[in-house]
């Protein structure tokens, strides 16, 4: 063999193993992405649930509330709704102190766990007789 072909196979080798590093770093990049994206969209989820369980409840302590304004909680904390896999609650109803009632603050909560996560939705609406 010539010197001047082994100096080649050499300088292709070199050029091989730096390709070869330059795809694997952009490979880990591209999996710790992937990795990323999909923990957002499981957030992103667990969010909408959440919310939905918590406007659910709030739907059902609205009609509670218009019909009677004095109306008790429709679901409290002790004992919540479990809407799609998400628990739901009326964590408060604020009344004007004396008198009649005639406006009521309804503040209510919806709370989904999953894959390590936990996302709390607190929804407030003011219900005026």
């Amino acid at each position: 063999m010539h010197p001047e072909v082994s100096r080649q196979h050499g300088s292709m080798l070199i050029s091989v193993l730096f390709i070869m590093l330059i795809l694997s770093g952009l490979m880990a990049t591209m999996v710790t992405l992937s990795g990323q994206s999909s923990r957002q969209l499981v957030y992103e989820t667990l969010a909408l649930r959440a919310r939905l369980a918590a406007e659910a409840v709030l739907e059902q302590q609205i009609f509670a509330t218009l019909d009677n304004i004095d109306a008790d909680m429709v679901v409290t904390s002790s004992a919540p709704a479990i809407i799609n896999q998400c628990q739901a609650h009326v964590q408060d109803l604020q009344k004007p102190s004396g008198g009649a009632a005639t406006q009521v603050k309804i503040i209510t909560t919806g709370n989904c766990s999953g894959s390590g996560l936990t996302v709390v939705r607190n929804i407030e609406v003011e219900v005026i007789e």
